[in-house]
């Protein structure tokens, strides 16, 4: 049995899912430990089947035992210490019956081959949607020059995360990224995501602008959903927005990010190659 430890907000369980799904394909038996969401309350707890309709896949233990099972009998693989190379090495080097996977797996190299699988996985369950994200939504669609814009402040201001990552995406990357994106799109509209839209109308002059202010709380996936129907994006340094830009299907689209994901991290792996990066200073 493989088991692969489930945390975080939306964006990094749809990370840790796709690597799932990806392992799933060498593994059929292999299974989602939901056992740390139980208690987890930060974000919106466990998302992934109520926002994409998902098959109850995961396998949950009751946190004592989880700690002994794991501790006596599996052995720990943890992303941070994995080498530069792709899932079909590691697997021959995984061939322990009794495996646990710990990390968020941020990069698409995991998942890569399955690229198909993963986004038909992540089609958005619009029946949960409310009706002014549906009205959006078919404005975006309609729209030619639709960007979308996602500013995270809300917790990144908090002292545990801002050294590390509350730090990186500030004013002067959000200029930087606009800019770069009229550069290459003269006509583009934005269409703003926020956890703070005041400081954005207040800091942050935009040509032409909506800013989607409505979906909170249980309904933040739906901005998620918006960002991937717009033509182009503008992510920060989050798995959320950079979900957003990941799942936008066309074609020509430009993504603009940040050279930087963490303080002192100059070659993000997170961002694919193939994505602009722009300074953050």
């Amino acid at each position: 049995m493989r088991l692969i430890k489930m945390t975080g907000g939306l964006g990094n369980q749809m990370f840790i899912y796709a690597f799932y799904l990806r392992m799933k394909r060498r593994w059929p038996e292999v299974r989602i430990d939901l056992s740390d969401m139980v208690h987890y309350h930060a974000h919106h707890g466990y998302e992934m089947h109520r926002v994409f309709a998902l098959p109850r896949t995961e396998f949950c233990i009751n946190r004592p035992l989880k700690k002994v099972v794991e501790f006596l009998f599996f052995k720990k693989v943890y992303e941070r210490y994995l080498p530069k190379d792709g899932p079909a090495v590691w697997e021959r080097r995984w061939c322990r019956p009794l495996i646990y996977f710990k990390g968020f797996w941020q990069n698409e190299r995991y998942f890569a081959d399955i690229e198909d699988e993963v986004r038909r996985t992540f089609t958005f369950d619009t029946r949960q949607a409310n009706e002014r994200t549906l009205q959006m939504a078919a404005t975006i669609d309609a729209d030619p020059h639709a960007v979308s814009l996602h500013v995270r402040r809300g917790d990144y201001l908090l002292p545990k995360f801002y050294a590390s990552s509350g730090c990186v995406c500030q004013l002067s990357y959000y200029r930087n990224a606009v800019a770069e994106m009229l550069r290459r799109m003269p006509e583009a509209h934005f269409y703003v995501f926020s956890d703070d839209i005041e400081w954005v109308r207040a800091n942050l002059p935009l040509p032409r602008a909506d800013y989607v202010d409505w979906n909170t709380g249980a309904d933040s996936w739906q901005d998620m959903m918006l960002m991937s129907r717009c033509r182009h994006n503008i992510i920060c340094n989050s798995t959320f927005s950079w979900w957003g830009a990941w799942l936008n299907a066309h074609p020509d689209k430009v993504v603009v990010a940040p050279d930087h994901w963490y303080a002192g991290d100059e070659h993000p792996a997170i961002v694919p190659e193939d994505w602009v990066k722009v300074s953050t200073e």
